[in-house]
């Protein structure tokens, strides 16, 4: 015999057993009853990192088939032996000015962590409030970090954003928001960044990546 299911919200402590939730007519509540990404926000455990404005054109290190410790403007890295793993949840791009390259940007990766001094600030999703996050970030929009000592990006996936080489005005046309829900998850001792097929002509951007941090 299953327990009787309770109408309406519950408030519980965690690790409390609770019944079923159930609607004012009785039917078994089985929908998600709040934002899609609430649970892991408030327990602190989503984190972003943002470049608002790169200031000179695209790095070396984000275009394809950059060369083993380009100089980069956006990556996100997973230490080794850090204890967690990064799980991306949504990708944005926006461009400023300038004329992007033509075709794709793509979701690539480096499988080491560079030396270089890290740059740019994390910020937890729980706003002003929550962790640290154990991520190491390279976040500058002049002519980016040297990654010393990391290895050559590889091309992974594409992202959600293509572009003919013509400036473009119409903001649908220059922005992209990748949702990607855990298709990526940067382990420890790797790294994730963002890779343009090409540097465009004086190509200026907006960057932002948003992360859960869970039990490697």
């Amino acid at each position: 015999m299953f327990p009787p299911a309770r109408v309406g919200p519950q408030i519980c402590a965690d690790g409390v057993p609770v019944p079923e939730r159930a609607s004012k007519d009785g039917s078994i509540v089985g929908l998600n009853a709040h934002g899609f990404y609430q649970e892991p926000v408030y327990r602190g455990n989503v984190f972003s990192l943002t470049l608002a404005a790169t200031t000179g054109g695209v790095a070396a290190g984000n275009i394809v088939s950059a060369a083993a410790a380009a100089a980069t403007q956006f990556a996100l890295f997973n230490p080794a032996a850090s204890g967690k793993l990064l799980v991306l949840l949504r990708f944005r791009l926006g461009i400023i000015s300038g004329t992007p390259g033509a075709g794709p940007v793509f979701h690539g990766y480096i499988p080491n962590v560079p030396t270089a001094t890290a740059t740019g600030t994390i910020l937890n999703n729980m706003l002003s409030s929550g962790a640290s996050s154990v991520a190491r970030s390279y976040a500058t929009g002049t002519t980016g970090t040297t990654l010393t000592a990391g290895a050559a990006p590889v091309t992974h996936m594409l992202a959600n954003f293509s572009s003919t080489a013509t400036a473009q005005a119409s903001p649908y046309l220059v922005t992209a928001d990748d949702v990607l829900d855990g298709q990526l998850v940067v382990a420890q001792g790797a790294g994730w960044l963002p890779l343009w097929g090409a540097a465009g002509s004086s190509l200026l951007c907006g960057y932002s990546i948003t992360w859960e941090e869970i039990p490697a």
